[in-house]
């Protein structure tokens, strides 16, 4: 296995009981996480979405503080935003939906 960019190691199947070790909100960090919500059942497996979401979310918000630039702040926004919906879904046992909500952001 070789690790990808963001720390996650890359396999054929998609592990739900893999945490991704969150570092930023790129495409791939976020590709990453939507192929997990993907295949994520267990109780368990949603409760480490939600921690990743959580991390996203924080994330954003630390940039949205920091960037002047307008354009990216609107964009970030939309992500911030919708990291906090994909959040509440997975809380509501809907991993599939935060998924397509993410997946906009690829």
């Amino acid at each position: 296995m070789e690790l990808e960019r963001n720390g996650a190691q890359v396999s054929e199947a998609v592990n739900p009981a893999h945490i991704v070790a969150v570092r930023d909100f790129s495409a791939e960090t976020l590709k990453t996480i939507v192929e997990l919500l993907e295949v994520s059942t267990a109780f368990e497996h949603l409760v480490y979405r939600e921690a990743e979401l959580d991390a996203i979310w924080s994330i954003t918000g630390f940039f949205l503080t920091q960037t002047p630039d307008q354009r990216r702040q609107e964009e970030v926004m939309r992500l911030h935003d919708d990291a906090q919906r994909a959040h509440d879904l997975v809380g509501e046992g809907r991993p599939r939906e935060a998924a397509i909500l993410l997946s906009t952001f690829l």
